[in-house]
């Protein structure tokens, strides 16, 4: 069987952020529009595809709270709210339909709160009622949506560095971080339970497969990882041992994703301005996509599933380091 091809017709060209772009995150359900986050400060609401295909389309809505730069967004399952965090030390949760300001601020007004930028976000427990919030300060804070306490529920601190990356499995009870100081931590939050998998470099990213078996795991050693949860194995890694073909990451955090039922890998580069590709089941690079020809960044790239159901194609959101977030399908 040949390998998925990479996601490369652009469909969409967003431009508004005026600095470089750190979150991207599309709405729950069908992923009609696409939230982008930068260190301009601002949260941007876009359409994923453009209404006209002539005109590349503007962001709808501009949230303006943040007074440092976005560097996670997470969205409710019913898309009437969402998170973003970065260098503020809190978490500001939004009405998406309000761009005036947000209906809360976790850990802005308690000395409970975070000490150093929090770096990631996700939504947790029944109907969303909790906020995970993991940050440079080398904590975990847990934060009830429903309470007017402005203490945080729980308060977890493993970590020995900073922590990069988080993600909450669809059951909301359990949470796994990944952290600069090399390890992947995955919380029972019931049970009390911790468990540990030492990875070979500084964590900065982490997707998880549909049915929450296979994570994937980006470090700072130049390599993603896709790993067995159940037993904490390598199943393989990109890109191929000795043919990098380009791709590097040994300095900056980028997140890299699952695509195309999960049959690629893909990621941005520090070196070269362009988002590569690798397939599970082989492993090998099947290509790249030329973001920019002036070599910059590219940071984030968050996928899309398409459904021949519901009509919806496949996208591709990547962006970096230009503020520029480029839609892509396989068209």
């Amino acid at each position: 069987m040949s390998p998925a091809k990479l996601p490369s017709t652009a469909v969409n060209t967003l431009t508004s952020h005026t600095g470089p772009v750190n979150a991207i995150s599309y709405s729950s359900l069908g992923g009609t529009y696409i939230l982008t986050g930068s260190s301009d400060r601002q949260v941007h609401l876009s359409r994923s595809e453009p209404t006209n295909p002539e005109k590349p389309s503007g962001a709808i809505q501009k949230y303006a709270a943040h007074g440092y730069a976005v560097l996670d967004i997470a969205v409710s399952h019913d898309n009437q709210t969402f998170a973003s965090v970065g260098g503020d030390r809190s978490v500001f949760l939004w009405d998406v339909q309000n761009a005036d300001g947000t209906v809360r601020r976790f850990g802005s007004n308690t000395n409970q709160g975070h000490t150093s930028r929090i770096t990631c976000v996700a939504f947790a427990g029944d109907g969303d009622g909790v906020i995970v919030s993991g940050s440079d300060d080398r904590t975990l804070r847990l934060w009830d949506v429903k309470s007017r306490d402005a203490k945080p529920l729980l308060v977890l601190e493993e970590a020995k560095d900073g922590v990069s990356s988080l993600l909450v499995p669809d059951n909301g009870y359990e949470i796994v971080a990944g952290s600069i100081d090399g390890r992947l931590r995955g919380y029972d939050v019931r049970m009390g339970r911790v468990t540990v998998d030492v990875q070979p470099g500084p964590v900065t990213s982490l997707d998880l497969s549909r049915d929450g078996k296979t994570i994937l795991v980006g470090c700072l050693d130049g390599r993603i990882r896709m790993m067995d949860r159940t037993d904490g194995t390598c199943l393989r890694a990109f890109p191929p041992e000795g043919n990098a073909e380009g791709y590097l990451n040994d300095g900056l955090r980028l997140k890299s994703c699952f695509a195309v039922n999960e049959s690629l890998v893909l990621s941005g580069s520090e070196a070269d301005g362009k988002v590569h590709g690798w397939d599970v089941l082989s492993g090998k690079n099947i290509g790249s996509i030329d973001l920019n020809k002036n070599r910059k960044v590219i940071s984030v790239v968050k996928w899309r599933e398409g459904s021949q159901a519901q009509g919806r194609q496949g996208l591709l959101a990547a962006g970096g380091a230009d503020g520029v977030v480029k839609v892509y399908s396989q068209g």
